[in-house]
């Protein structure tokens, strides 16, 4: 389980719930977390929680019974790293190293982060799916997102 995780995980146990509230990946780009806090807690406990999350940088934002959440986070998480990665890793953190990125990057990190937390699977089709939209960019001739290489590191070297 990874820093960020714990870190809400601490956020809502601190609050009062007529039930433990659910928290789970975003099923949005834009976010990290989603937690069903609304339904598990009175109006005043969300608020309370709402002004925590806030005073701890993450942006929220309550919808159809949700409150989801995101961070910037420009390192992976401590205890979110996906631990040896694999060949497609290997070969973003090629492209970033001979092609160093000036872009945003928030998108590519709620889904390497997110795909950390499913296993080396996942991470390897997100690294997949970033290594050819990096390559469709360079190609275009615009800039690869600024991500630290340590979202990489131990991939297998094929490329």
């Amino acid at each position: 389980m990874n820093k960020l995780r714990r870190e809400i995980q601490e956020m809502l146990r601190n609050v009062p719930c007529w039930r433990p509230a659910a928290l789970r990946r975003s099923q949005r780009e834009e976010f990290l977390y989603a937690t069903d806090l609304p339904g598990a807690a009175d109006t005043k406990a969300v608020e309370l929680f709402l002004q925590t999350a806030a005073a701890n940088g993450w942006r929220t934002e309550t919808a159809a019974g949700w409150i989801q959440l995101d961070r910037e986070c420009s390192e992976p998480p401590d205890g979110g790293e996906p631990g040896q990665t694999g060949p497609e890793a290997h070969c973003c953190a090629s492209l970033l190293r001979r092609h160093p990125g000036s872009g945003r990057s928030e998108r590519e990190r709620r889904m390497l982060i997110k795909a950390g937390e499913e296993g080396p699977e996942a991470y390897e089709k997100v690294c997949a799916q970033l290594h050819r939209e990096w390559a469709e960019a360079m190609r275009k001739g615009e800039p690869l997102p600024d991500i630290s290489l340590r979202f990489f590191e131990g991939g297998e070297q094929t490329c």
